[in-house]
């Protein structure tokens, strides 16, 4: 019996109730009474109880990195049930790397219009006028944890605990192997637990769901909604898979590097399986809405297959920023779960959930993306949509370093046009045979282009929020070095980078050089760690003689400061700061002042 027939008779019962026929007589006469009245208390229930939501988002995983997709080496059961199960976004687009994809996740904006345009050149962080994703739960009722790669500011106020996350099991930087997380361990992660540093016993993929899941195991016996976002390091790389994972490709692919990368791939698998049993158990599957997302394009698959798509991470083909996103929300009043073949983007994500779930909107800025209920409803189609797609360049935002999508047409840069319907695989650039596609194509990307204001937001230092402040080289707008391995072989300029600061209260302040991480107190002189995969060294650090630090404000002359002892692992220097903006380069020369390295790591702390 449908529900809407059951609340007809309910009224005429409740109508001849009122009128003086006592229940129990009309339950006698009208049997089913109670199956009506349980029905509807249920439908009432389950209308009125909050969903909870939980976004999983890997790294470096492509379209192509499914069995569902026809990958014909790698196997996701898991992932492939799940794919079955879901509304599946088939033209779904992401960002080409993996910072200005998570600022748009939270923002609902472009990257160049959030301040998150890139993964370097200091345009890694979200500006700060800007509500994000959790914001908008938290402020609905909902409790908000995110477990793994935050990538989107280091420091106060930009770390996810002052974006809206109440819980935040995090690491920093892109991933175990970035400057700033220098000598972390894939197999026994070392983690922040908000801003407590924890050592794991675990491969990191299974810290981030065992953490998700005993944090959602508590919000669920308080019976409270919960926003959790498990943000994946795998399968970046550098590409460490745990043994088993490892072993079941070794065979299978020629590389070890790919037999690594399926490794990780299969790990997240085995993960979402245990997911998925843990909200079968908890009762939370059936209104639980649950998306599983890529980032990028594929670092290493498309060696295998790229489901017939040009190119990988990093570009503006649809290899690069085509991603799988799946949707599931059985209790949701969504469609069947089938292919969406409309072109759609990860912007699109936030204001579908405040048009899902009826939240308040809190905004001063129209978003870049658009809600996707109506679709998921399946109220109305979406055809003729055009978008950008475009983040920061390595150096600094380049007019058309892009690709404009409107539905199956391309326009990558400025005169490459392709038909994805014709031809999937972008090998015809077909812009003279149709000259009026991207005329139009690029009047709506010129107009977009005079609407974005790409910036770099500064680093804080000085607040009584977090004092002091550790930068590093990622910070760089110039020459960023973001690698362990590359501050371990003493690379980039001689010199260092730049640094956009933003002092906070005038004072004086101690400055710090040092070319590793504070916490390793090591000798500015001694070689970098080599580093070793499976016994097989990969990399040799290197030793630079260090005798002198030079600190540069605003470009300055350079104050050359001696080390204090032969044993030093850092260099000082105390200035008088006033507040508001400043660019600061830190670097190290040996004894006949020569220039040697970047200070890759700076420590800045306000003493009074």
């Amino acid at each position: 019996m449908k529900i809407k027939s059951k609340m007809k008779k309910f009224i005429v019962l409740s109508i001849l109730f009122y009128i003086g026929m006592p229940f129990p007589t009309m339950a006698e006469k009208l049997p089913g009474i109670q199956e009506i009245s349980n029905a509807l208390q249920t439908e009432d229930a389950r209308i009125t109880e909050r969903p909870n939501i939980i976004i999983v988002l890997s790294d470096d995983q492509g379209y192509g990195d499914f069995s569902c997709h026809g990958n014909p080496v790698l196997k996701t059961p898991a992932l492939d049930k799940l794919h079955d199960e879901s509304i599946r976004f088939d033209n779904f687009h992401v960002a080409p790397l993996c910072t200005p994809t998570r600022g748009q996740l939270m923002t609902g904006l472009d990257a160049m219009r959030n301040g998150a345009a890139t993964v370097i050149t200091g345009r890694n962080i979200l500006r700060r006028d800007v509500p994000t994703m959790p914001e908008v739960f938290s402020e609905n009722g909902y409790a908000t944890g995110l477990f793994g790669k935050w990538h989107l500011g280091n420091s106060y106020p930009d770390r996810p605990m002052d974006r809206g996350f109440q819980k935040c099991v995090w690491h920093k930087g892109w991933g175990l192997r970035s400057e700033i997380e220098y000598d972390n361990d894939y197999y026994e992660t070392r983690y922040l637990d908000s801003l407590e540093i924890k050592q794991s016993g675990e491969y990191c993929t299974n810290l981030w769901f065992n953490k998700a899941m005993k944090w959602m195991d508590e919000m669920a016996s308080k019976k409270q909604p919960f926003f959790t976002y498990i943000a994946l390091n795998a399968p970046h790389g550098p590409f460490h898979a745990p043994a088993q994972d490892y072993n079941f490709y070794k065979e299978k692919v020629d590389n070890s590097s790919t037999a690594s990368f399926f490794g990780m791939i299969r790990n997240i698998d085995r993960n979402m399986e245990r997911l998925d049993s843990w909200m079968e158990s908890s009762g939370l599957k059936e209104n639980t809405l649950i998306v599983y997302m890529t980032d990028n394009g594929t670092a290493r698959g498309a060696d295998i297959y790229n489901a017939g798509m040009r190119d990988k991470k990093g570009s503006n083909y649809d290899g690069g920023h085509r991603a799988a996103c799946f949707v599931r929300w059985p209790v949701g009043g969504l469609i069947t779960p089938g292919t969406i073949p409309y072109a759609t983007q990860i912007q699109d994500l936030l204001p579908t959930f405040i048009d899902l779930f009826g939240f308040e909107e809190p905004f001063r800025y129209r978003f870049d993306g658009v809600s996707l209920a109506p679709v998921l409803k399946g109220e109305k189609a979406m055809n003729d949509r055009m978008f950008v797609v475009q983040y920061g360049g390595h150096v600094k935002p380049e007019k058309y370093f892009s690709c404009v999508v409107w539905d199956s047409w391309r326009l990558v840069g400025e005169n490459e046009l392709y038909d994805l319907s014709e031809d999937p695989a972008q090998e015809n650039n077909i812009a003279e045979d149709f000259p009026e596609v991207v005329n139009k194509m690029r009047a709506f990307y010129e107009n977009w282009w005079a609407n974005v204001e790409p910036e770099i937001i500064p680093v804080i230092i000085g607040s009584e929020k977090e004092n002091p402040v550790f930068l590093n080289s990622d910070n760089w707008v110039d020459g960023a070095v973001n690698t362990q391995w590359k501050v371990a072989q003493a690379g980039g300029n001689p010199q260092g980078g730049t640094s956009y600061i933003q002092v906070a209260k005038d004072g004086k302040y101690k400055i710090e050089l040092s070319r590793w991480p504070f916490h390793l107190q090591r000798n500015l002189v001694l070689p970098g760690p080599s580093t070793a995969v499976g016994g097989t060294l990969l990399r040799t650090g290197k030793a630079v003689p260090v005798e002198y630090g030079c600190f540069s404000i605003n470009g300055s002359e350079p104050f050359v400061v001696e080390k204090n002892s032969p044993n030093a692992v850092k260099i000082s220097y105390e200035t008088y700061l006033k507040s508001g903006d400043i660019t600061f380069r830190g670097w190290f020369k040996d004894k006949n002042k020569k220039n040697l390295c970047g200070a890759y790591y700076i420590k800045m702390e306000k003493l009074f």
